[in-house]
């Protein structure tokens, strides 16, 4: 099977995200925008050199690293993935803003309570597209065994963080942002990729033709649990 390539093209400034389209009747109703297929081999790439480093092969790899994306990953979160939701489909679709929330907002913030609980129900897949995703700390791990020289699992810009680390790293998304009433708590929190979390930002679901993801069961499969077996 041909996998699809991404496209590069610069969609930060323009009317519309080339990925996307103009057209809602072609967009995608469970996640801001679904990440290209070939996207999958460059994480099982990163799987491989990331078990070959834990098995004491760190040069090996090193060098299977190459094959991760690293730039086409970085390339389509920077120009793609961040922008889809919040940017480009809230305006062409031109809804109605919705009422300002006038409640109290819930001052528990922090996710990290709730983050083990989240993945692991979650199967460590994005609740909107669907993308498998990798535990925080594995990264941190990955960053430890191949050198900050050679990947940067944690870092300041997008610049300086592999394209491994802003596609697949796992975050617990609030559905209903806490800035609209939303909760810190396993009922309004899913397992997100950066793509979708960046791409959804701070609107509701419904400003972006977007599904609630809660309603679709999580998809777990055995054989991935976000490399936390290896911690």
């Amino acid at each position: 099977m041909l996998l699809r390539k991404a496209k590069s093209n610069v969609c930060r400034n323009s009317k519309f995200c080339s990925e996307l389209g103009l057209d809602p009747k072609d967009w995608d109703t469970h996640c801001p925008l679904p990440t290209p297929a070939i996207f999958n081999s460059y994480l099982d790439f990163f799987v491989a050199s990331y078990q070959l480093a834990i098995d004491g092969n760190i040069s090996k790899g090193i060098d299977l690293l190459s094959k991760t994306g690293d730039s086409e990953l970085k390339n389509w979160f920077v120009e793609h993935g961040q922008m889809s939701g919040w940017h480009h489909r809230v305006k062409v679709l031109a809804l109605p803003k919705p009422n300002k929330f006038n409640g109290e907002v819930d001052p528990n913030k922090r996710i990290s309570p709730f983050e083990a609980d989240v993945y692991k129900r979650d199967g460590f897949k994005c609740r909107y597209c669907g993308i498998r995703v990798i535990s925080p700390k594995a990264l941190k791990k990955a960053e430890k065994l191949f050198g900050k020289e050679n990947f940067v699992a944690v870092g300041k810009g997008n610049s300086i963080r592999h394209g491994i680390a802003l596609t697949f790293r796992a975050t617990a998304d609030h559905v209903l942002p806490l800035s609209f009433g939303g909760r810190t708590n396993m009922d309004n929190l899913v397992t997100s990729c950066w793509n979708c979390n960046y791409g959804k930002y701070n609107v509701l679901i419904e400003q972006m033709g977007v599904a609630d993801p809660r309603l679709r069961p999580p998809v777990i499969t055995t054989n991935w649990d976000g490399l936390s077996s290896t911690l």
